[in-house]
């Protein structure tokens, strides 16, 4: 399946040298604020360039920013994953054809740019997609030839945080059951959500000292702010850049009742069908009813955190030795004591769709 792809490396890594002194790897994970960084990366991008710091149009990156095109390169069989339907590919030769041409797009890229300093990656599907060794490998092979060394960005957030923010996201991307809080088996903990796993994965590719665990808080950012703490984390020059708001993606307990409901109208089809409708209203939705749900109590969270503490206490001694307190703060009061999700009424139906004609 590589051969096509592997010659093509081949041929580059014989011809070129490299043309970056170090990549910022930018790998997430999600829900830690990465559509931020890369509204950041893609609206400042010519004055990023002007400074030496490159963030490639190619793999994904020209407008919506997360540059998945790297992780559908790499990772096993993506023809069988979401990502991979998504940019069309449905076989490995597929897989390999899409490689090829992604090399060679970048090389344009490359070539028709004086030498930058920096290049920027930042996907958040690095995490959630690249979730074995070689995969890993295959990444820093694909980028090694043109970067002299590296530079691992990972952000962590405590786990319920991810998981009631990947509720939200499975609501407005059309799941009509989602769970919050999964049931953790006995075994291996759910790699998602396993980050000592994850930091050790990527520090045996890179090398821990190329590894760079940010922590998804306010209190623990550069001068309070995501962009900032990126910006300094990757020695990237702020002054006459836009920095843009970050964005709340949480629904409300009310937008999560009333898109649970559209989306069992207007299910998902092979073909897409009520896709596009279904997606317009989730948008529109989520900007009218930003918050948190209240369906989720405190002890639920507080059980489901309380699965990752050994671990979390590993990759604290292991990336932050020198810290002495936990990772995350341990505070649950944001969550409601007793869960307070009531059934729908048609009345509240009828206000969100006068509230959604109002935005028309």
């Amino acid at each position: 399946m590589l051969t096509k792809s592997k010659t093509v490396l081949s041929y580059l890594a014989r011809k070129k040298r490299a043309r970056f002194k170090r990549c910022i790897l930018h790998i997430g994970t999600e829900k830690t604020g990465t559509s931020t960084i890369q509204r950041f990366l893609v609206s400042n991008r010519d004055a990023l360039a002007a400074e030496g710091v490159l963030y490639p149009t190619c793999g994904g990156g020209e407008s919506g920013g997360s540059q998945w095109g790297f992780a559908a390169s790499v990772c096993r069989a993506a023809w069988k994953l979401d990502l991979g339907r998504f940019l069309n590919i449905r076989s490995a030769e597929d897989q390999a054809g899409y490689r090829a041409a992604l090399i060679n797009s970048l090389g344009w890229e490359f070539e028709a740019l004086a030498e930058r300093e920096i290049l920027v990656i930042s996907s958040e599907h690095f995490q959630s997609r690249l979730r074995h060794i070689d995969e890993i490998a295959a990444l820093k092979d694909f980028l090694a030839h043109w970067v002299v060394e590296f530079q691992v960005v990972l952000y962590l957030r405590r786990q319920d945080r991810v998981a009631m923010s990947l509720y939200s996201t499975k609501v407005k991307s059309g799941n009509p059951k989602p769970g919050v809080f999964d049931a953790i088996k006995a075994g291996p903990l759910p790699y998602y959500f396993d980050y000592e796993a994850i930091y050790r994965q990527w520090a045996e590719v890179f090398g821990a000292g190329a590894v760079a665990v940010r922590l998804f808080d306010r209190a623990e950012w550069a001068h309070g702010d995501l962009v900032q703490d990126f910006a300094a984390a990757g020695g990237i020059v702020l002054a006459g850049k836009e920095i843009p708001e970050s964005e709340n993606e949480s629904l409300s307990q009310e937008g999560v009742d009333f898109l649970l409901e559209v989306n069992k109208q207007l299910p998902h089809t092979a073909k897409g069908g009520s896709d596009a409708l279904r997606q317009k209203i989730a948008h529109r939705v989520s900007l009218l009813c930003k918050g948190r749900p209240t369906g989720v109590s405190r002890a639920q969270a507080q059980a489901f955190y309380g699965h990752f503490l050994e671990s979390n206490e590993r990759l604290r001694k292991a990336a932050f030795p020198d810290r002495d307190r936990p990772l995350f703060d341990e505070c649950f009061d944001d969550y409601p004591e007793q869960a307070t999700k009531t059934e729908p009424r048609y009345e509240d139906a009828v206000r969100m769709a006068i509230r959604l004609m109002e935005t028309l």
